[in-house]
């Protein structure tokens, strides 16, 4: 019999996870759904099922009573018309609004519908294989569908409320999750936690795991044995141990706490600001990507700046080596019980909390990702310095060596060093008149008359004007004494970006038309005359 044959003609089972009920023809790591007649016995009660998930899928339940199926059978191979596709390390994924397929290398297909269906091709995988993906990626993307967040963070929930554990990888966040196990507190969720608000809008984190996934050397500062607990699937570095409580029914999200190491002795609890808690909230948000293809990045943008301006979020910075797990634990846990906890930073302007912060963070991650890549320009061990020592290394072996000489220019434009790089470009002009790119580059760095434009299908710098000394300082001054007059401090935070908002970057205010009346005459004549000369440079008609 073959493993879709076998796995067709398994018992459904009846699962709970993220205020779901799930049914699945394959066993999953989930908790078992109690029974309907569990359900409405006293004490027990009725599960709230789907709260603002179950709105995003149009309220109704899909086969036999379920909120998602899970079953066995062909799937495509790709979706028709994809809007993202990409591939990360052992899978690949494709989406669209309403449909998403992931493949696992060697193991199984995945194709989830509108937030309720899962159907499942077996390619080799072994039934637990199938599950533990499940219940991770696939359900992340399952969960987003139907309009929900999930953030790459544990969770569990203490006598105030929840509170949930992010960090940059290694910082200890499934550490401090076991050891708050171990305290008591009872396990909402580990990996990633789906997050919903309810109808007062209130956020809540929704309940998923039975099991914390540990380290051996985790679980022996717990005073554990590795051996006696069970390897997680897929992750040979990792044992699963099960927690004494679970929380069986969303909880009210009352603090969020990312984790950091740092070279002090102390452990550092500061709250984020909303700017900054938004920026950790986008930063942490599991599966981001598939965001994109779902097409819910605006809608995510909006509840991230929600989330941000309700739920307090915290920056915790604790010793590196060694690390001090009983002291981390005690100042946690001390921490969500007390008032600190409970107060998030003041919110931006409505406008503020749109979409945009979206772009605004992925922008900001990627330039965190290439500054880590290239060191600083001028930093020690920087690859721009690498680079540059050994481009000088050739020009002393060959003066003339005009190759050398350009990717030197193009190196100090990456650094913002346009007067050493018109200096290359100089030298590539002495050696060899016209030519084609040290021209071209000669005459945008230089301010000069420029050439035809290059047939080429490299990318060139494109025209530019730079006008030094614009504003004088001794005129600056005058400007602001004049602006600043009657006015304590700016109290608008200004945009940045595109309509980002981070009050710590910079501030704005309104000049009143007292100011606008007194520098016009000044500054008008000024900038028709600029912009006037600035215009045929950069190949544009006159005013």
């Amino acid at each position: 019999m073959s493993a879709r044959s076998r796995l067709t003609n398994l018992q459904q089972m009846d699962y709970v996870a993220h205020d779901l009920r799930i049914r699945s023809s394959i066993a999953l790591p989930l908790r078992p759904a109690p029974s309907p007649a569990e359900e409405c016995q006293p004490g027990v009660g009725a599960r709230k099922t789907g709260g603002g998930a179950q709105r995003a899928c149009g309220g109704a339940k899909n086969r036999a009573g379920a909120d998602v199926t899970v079953r066995i059978g062909a799937t495509p191979a790709g979706l028709p018309n994809p809007v993202a596709k990409h591939r990360v390390k052992n899978f690949v994924w494709e989406a669209a609004p309403s449909a998403f397929l992931v493949t696992v290398d060697d193991r199984a297909r995945y194709l989830i519908t509108d937030g309720c269906d899962v159907l499942i091709e077996p390619l080799g995988g072994s039934e637990r294989e199938m599950g533990a993906f499940l219940v991770g990626t696939a359900f992340a993307a399952l969960l987003q569908q139907r309009g929900l967040t999930t953030l790459h963070a544990g969770a569990v929930e203490a006598e105030a409320g929840a509170a949930l554990f992010a960090d940059n990888r290694g910082a200890g966040k499934s550490t401090l999750l076991g050891a708050l196990v171990e305290r008591g507190c009872a396990l909402l969720s580990d990996g990633f936690t789906g997050i919903e608000a309810n109808a007062d809008g209130r956020f809540l984190a929704l309940p998923a795991s039975t099991c914390v996934r540990l380290q051996a050397d985790s679980l022996e500062a717990l005073g554990r044995r590795p051996r006696t607990f069970e390897k997680a699937c897929g992750e040979d570095d990792k044992y699963l141990m099960p927690a004494a409580r679970l929380c069986t029914e969303p909880a009210a999200i009352r603090a969020v706490y990312v984790l950091e190491t740092h070279h002090r002795a102390d452990v550092d609890v500061r709250p984020a600001s909303w700017a900054r808690a938004c920026n950790a909230l986008l930063r942490h948000t599991y599966r981001k990507r598939f965001l994109h293809g779902l097409g819910r990045q605006s809608e995510h943008g909006r509840t991230v700046g929600e989330m941000a301006a309700q739920v307090p979020v915290f920056d915790v910075r604790h010793p590196a080596s060694p690390f001090r797990l009983p002291a981390l634990a005690e100042r946690i846990a001390a921490h969500l019980e007390s008032d600190a906890a409970a107060h998030p930073p003041p919110s931006p302007p409505d406008s503020a909390t749109d979409g945009t912060i979206f772009w605004k963070s992925t922008w900001e991650t990627a330039i965190s990702q290439h500054r880590k890549v290239i060191g600083a320009s001028h930093g020690r061990g920087g690859l721009f310095e690498q680079a540059e020592a050994a481009l000088q290394r050739k020009l002393a072996a060959d003066p003339n060596d005009v190759e050398t000489l350009l990717r030197l220019a193009d190196l100090h434009r990456g650094e913002g060093r346009l007067d050493a790089a018109l200096d290359a470009c100089r030298r590539v002009a002495a050696l060899r008149p016209g030519h084609p790119k040290a021209s071209w580059l000669y005459a945008v760095l230089g301010g000069e008359a420029l050439p035809d434009t290059p047939q080429t299908p490299d990318v060139w710098p494109a025209p530019f004007v730079r006008v030094r000394d614009f504003l004088p300082p001794d005129e600056h001054a005058a400007l602001l004494t004049l602006f600043l007059a009657g006015r304590e401090h700016f109290n608008e935070p200004a945009g940045v970006g595109s309509g980002y908002v981070n009050p710590k970057v910079r501030n704005n205010s309104e000049a009143d038309d007292r100011v606008i009346d007194t520098v016009r005459p000044g500054f008008e004549p000024r900038l028709r005359e600029l912009v006037g000369k600035a215009l045929p440079r950069l190949g544009m008609g006159g005013l």
